[in-house]
């Protein structure tokens, strides 16, 4: 198979030793104590000269004229790479319900949200292959509900070709199963496209539909199953054996949805694969086209297991549950999550709400109620585990409502202390800022701290402890004028190294910062990437960070953030002029993402399930597999038309992912 992508940008993944050495590499934003801070996008421009760099070596030596039109030629090619999912119902992907586990009906309505074009296979294929081939990338989906083969190569023309695509990704199958379409029919029609979309030197990548689940039955009855059944298998041996014949890169999607238990429990109504399983399509297609692509060392995740397991929708005071962290002690999951009333720090509060809710479980999938606890007066947020030497203690950072005593601090980290089961001790003062995600170092604990813009002196500092309980500062992070505020430490080769989330002063991109302890001095770089509440874990030897992205380009997000703050925060004159749709596109373009940490840089490597109000994430590995817990609202996702509309529900997730690569 020829390949229209004629230059191949391999990545390669460093060791942790080689990415703090490879620091340098990327001169400092700012270091602390030293340098006024200078905001700077490093990363983006040398990992451009590095490309131009490559095909300039690559090209056959001329004249400066040839060398620049080549040059011209690659940034052409890199830009235009695009990619088309063609076939029917199942390669449209919005003809399901968005979880076919739960009624998922819009928040007061009896309205059943389905999937979104945003939250298809193809869409969230897009952002994974954007952030892995160099250039830009398009996919574009030419799926259609109903369409046949046959249908389709009515549509070739328009709804393909027309688009001058680089690789077409061909899916029908299903719908033909479904209408008695016999085998050779199917095959010569298949064929008809095929040979069309080549003549164009257009790569073809055939794809497999899912199975057919005994579920159909509730539109059919068992011998139309099994008939039905038997019409798919038929051809879906016709699509492997074309692309045997023809020597076609194939995706199989219907061994996929058979060998992945999760995936195939969730096709709704017995064929259609709902959001959680076109989650876990993506990054099996992605596994399967980046190395066509010319790229090789994608991580390959499989989501293994997606569940709810808690939720609280029905009750006003703890409806919004969010803020997870998880952890593994002594033989048992330990979960634990704020359950409220809504995002925000209520004015005032009670005992039974703004709570700090701690499940545990011994499997993963049955969870029971361990603990709820509260520091009085407060709005108990963001809690956070950490554990050593037999002990598992709970920090969450409080913040002072109406009802709160007035000389209370604004903000203040309480711990908690697990004694036995279900008993943790009352509540003791940590420190006067926002705790973030405890780890142990050099025989101590550490944490990142910020007091939410408070004092001016440092927007995020070091605070460090002996015994997890008392706490003091040990250095500034981030200066005051980056915003940062969430941050997540984490330690390789004795290096400390800090993840932090930043706001406008850093236009809002996560900043990455190493510490030298000899001289008190933190080197930073921007990762060029918006994330939230970052987590960082390793896999083998790579990093990864979960936490809460855009699924948008940067400039949508500065352009849809604009009117976000408009419509929720200026006056009605001028909210009167925002389109609430474009508010709902920010707001519910939020997400799950985990990342790859390739130097500086996070790559994407998949989606969970999530939108709107969602993601702070905890992570534990376990056996060959890491479990994710999150939170989200989208199953009761409403049609935004005014401030406030998103204040719905959210509930607690679990997930498992399986790294192959």
């Amino acid at each position: 198979m020829k390949l229209k992508l004629e230059v191949n940008f391999r990545h390669s993944f460093i060791t942790d030793s080689a990415f703090y050495m490879n620091m340098n590499f990327f001169k400092p934003i700012s270091e602390n104590k030293s340098l006024p801070f200078g905001y700077r996008k490093i990363c983006s421009t040398l990992l451009s000269v590095s490309i131009v760099l490559l095909a300039t070596l690559d090209s056959c030596s001329g004249t400066p004229e040839e060398e620049n039109k080549f040059t011209d030629d690659l940034k052409q090619k890199s830009e235009a790479v695009k990619v088309i999912a063609f076939g029917g119902t199942v390669a449209e992907g919005t003809s399901a319900k968005l979880d076919r586990n739960h009624d998922c009906f819009r928040w007061g309505t009896t309205e059943m949200i389905m999937v979104r074009n945003t939250q298809t296979w193809w869409a969230i294929l897009g952002r994974i292959l954007e952030d892995w081939a160099e250039g830009e990338v398009e996919v574009i989906g030419a799926g259609a509900a109903g369409n046949t083969a046959a249908i389709g190569a009515v549509r070739l023309e328009d709804d393909v070709l027309s688009h001058s695509p680089d690789y077409v990704l061909l899916m029908f199958g299903m719908d033909d199963a479904l209408a008695g379409v016999q085998p050779d029919k199917f095959q010569d029609d298949l064929e008809k496209i095929v040979t069309r979309i080549e003549a164009e030197k257009v790569n073809v990548v055939l794809l497999t539909p899912p199975p057919i689940s005994k579920r159909m039955t509730i539109n059919c009855s068992m011998n139309e199953l099994r008939q039905r059944q038997s019409n798919l298998s038929g051809l879906v041996q016709v699509i492997r054996d074309l692309a045997k014949e023809k020597s076609l890169s194939l995706i199989d999607f219907h061994q996929f949805f058979l060998a992945n238990r999760l995936a195939y429990d969730h096709l709704f109504e017995g064929w259609l694969p709902d959001a959680v399983a076109q989650s876990a399509m993506a990054p099996f297609v992605a596994g399967e086209l980046l190395p066509v692509m010319g790229v090789d060392n994608y991580p390959n995740p499989t989501l293994c297991d997606y569940r709810k397991v808690y939720s609280d929708a029905g009750n006003p005071l703890t409806q919004h549950n969010g803020f997870t962290d998880l952890t593994y002690f002594k033989g048992e999951y330990f979960l634990v999550f704020r359950s409220g009333r809504f995002h925000k720090v209520p004015e005032h509060t009670t005992s039974r709400s703004e709570v700090i809710v701690i499940l545990r479980s011994g499997d993963g999938i049955a969870w029971h109620i361990d603990a709820v606890l509260k520091k009085e007066g407060l709005d108990n947020r963001d809690p956070k585990f950490l554990q050593a030497d037999g002990w598992l203690k709970v920090y969450v950072p409080c913040t002072k409502t109406s009802d709160s005593p007035d000389d209370h601090p604004k903000r203040i980290t309480y711990g908690f202390e697990r004694l036995s089961q279900g008993r943790w001790s009352e509540p003791f003062p940590c420190a006067q800022c926002i705790l973030w995600r405890p780890r142990e170092w050099r025989g101590e604990f550490v944490s990142a701290g910020y007091p939410w813009r408070i004092k001016k002196d440092a927007a995020v500092k070091l605070f460090s402890s002996q015994d997890g309980r008392t706490w003091k500062e040990a250095s500034h992070i981030l200066p005051y004028e980056t915003e940062g505020g969430e941050t997540d430490l984490f330690v390789v080769n004795e290096r400390l190294t800090a993840f932090s989330r930043t706001g406008k002063g850093s236009d809002h991109e996560l900043l990455i910062s190493t510490w030298f302890p000899g001289d008190d001095r933190w080197e930073t770089v921007s990762s060029g990437r918006i994330i939230h509440a970052p987590n960082v874990f390793k896999v083998g030897e790579r990093l990864l960070i979960s936490g809460r992205y855009m699924s948008y380009t940067d400039k949508q997000f500065f352009a849809l953030k604009k009117d976000w703050n408009t419509f929720n925060y200026r006056g009605d004159r001028e909210m009167a002029r925002v389109d609430p749709a474009r508010v709902e596109e920010y707001h519910h373009g939020l997400r799950t993402g985990i990342f790859v940490m390739d130097r500086t840089r996070p790559r994407l490597v998949m989606e969970l399930l999530s939108a709107g109000d969602s993601s702070y994430s905890g992570v534990v590995h376990y056996g060959d597999e890491y479990v994710i817990s999150d939170y989200s609202m989208h199953e009761y996702y409403p049609v935004i038309r005014k401030p406030g509309d998103w204040k719905t529900p959210s509930d607690i997730y679990v997930s498992r992912v399986r790294f192959g690569n």
